[in-house]
């Protein structure tokens, strides 16, 4: 895959970099994560043997990837006490014929790595490693993104390392070569790097409120996007990439730290649950994740809570999304797990751009909540 403009050595930096900090056998920078999860997905077989398992609850840009990669999908649920796949709706999902079945870790929590590789081994199905959200977080102290035949990293806004877009798909084994349709178009490039930018100032907690008076930035929001050409990422993202590694990781210790005094303090709230991470992580945080019985509507400040970053996590179940018709194949159970998601879970802002008051009052509100539910505020 080659990009067009702007000459090739950051490329070639990042993708030798990439190699080196994720143990790969070949990396293949692309304009989105999204992108290079639809290249793996694409990779399993002729489309009529495309059968891929997804989480039903997650980023809708995994059924962006299986729709543009023409892939049939089972759905498998998720705990919502991890976080990770249950694991009968994982094994019926497996049994189900699947090539592979896509692990996307949420907000940074590690799942059972070598417990789903096992399962799916059985089943001569291959896992692949969503690690978009996954920075700065370890698992037996290797990072997110180093786990598996074939992982894919995102870089685009949000995550927490970011170049402004683009992604990458890791092989460690040897695979087919995709191949790109071009690079994106200088416009494309510039809008990015210009919401990349709003989107670090706009990290600011007390300046949440702002990215819904811009129109078409489309920052913070949940929405399926259909799949469009495949292309490579753009010099300068890579470039973006390599000049800030070393910021991106202080800040995931930073996100890692905030989270840790999140899990803390709400660790006993009755009115809270917090996902439990699989023993030997290290939690990457790029949200605190938290089960709220009736999500952000019940908190009672909405408004407060809104501009101090806290958010529901995505609306509905993958499986709910109109896009998915007609390629949905039904496993024979429900998505319970996922569908709690939806209504109950919270997630909460690690950044270093939120203050120790700010986090505190964040926990003051769930905190509040529980009280009214007892009657003891009005």
């Amino acid at each position: 895959m080659r990009a067009t403009g702007g000459g090739t050595r950051p490329l070639e930096s990042l993708a030798a970099r990439l190699r080196e900090r994720f143990v790969a056998h070949r990396v293949v920078l692309t304009d989105s994560g999204t992108t290079a999860l639809r290249l793996a997905i694409r990779s399993l077989a002729e489309p009529a043997d495309r059968l891929v398992a997804l989480p039903a609850f997650s980023c809708y840009d995994l059924v962006t990837a299986a729709v543009g990669a023409d892939a049939r999908v089972v759905l498998y649920d998720l705990d919502p006490l991890t976080l990770a796949p249950d694991p009968a709706s994982f094994e019926a999902a497996l049994r189900a014929g699947v090539r592979a079945a896509v692990v996307a870790p949420l907000y940074g929590i590690p799942v059972d790595w070598p417990d789903l590789s096992a399962r799916a081994d059985r089943h001569g199905a291959m896992l692949i490693e969503d690690a978009a959200q996954g920075h700065g977080t370890l698992l037996h102290g290797r990072p997110l993104g180093s786990l598996g035949t074939v992982s894919v990293l995102s870089f685009g806004r949000g995550k927490g390392w970011t170049g402004s877009g683009g992604g990458a798909l890791l092989w460690r084994e040897p695979g087919p070569e995709p191949e790109a349709d071009g690079a994106p178009s200088g416009v494309a490039s510039v809008r990015a790097a210009a919401l990349a930018l709003a989107q670090a100032w706009l990290a600011r907690p007390r300046l949440y409120w702002l990215p819904a008076t811009l129109p078409g930035a489309g920052l913070g929001e949940t929405r399926y996007r259909p799949p469009g050409p495949i292309r490579g990422m753009r010099s300068f993202q890579a470039a973006l990439l390599l000049e800030t590694e070393r910021d991106a990781d202080e800040e995931a210790h930073v996100r890692r730290t905030h989270g840790a005094e999140l899990a803390a303090a709400l660790a006993e709230r009755p009115e809270a649950a917090v996902p439990v991470p699989p023993t030997g992580s290290t939690p990457g945080y790029l949200r605190f994740p938290v089960l709220v019985p009736g999500g952000a509507a019940t908190l009672g400040a909405g408004d407060e809570a809104a501009r101090l970053g806290v958010a529901p996590s995505y609306p509905m179940p993958l499986g709910h999304l109109p896009a998915l018709r007609g390629r949905l194949v039904d496993a024979g159970v429900g998505w319970p797990g996922a569908e709690r998601l939806a209504r109950d879970l919270l997630t909460l802002p690690t950044h270093g751009l939120v203050s120790a008051g700010e986090r505190q009052r964040v926990v003051e509100l769930i905190a509040s909540r529980g009280r009214r539910m007892a009657g003891a505020v009005p």
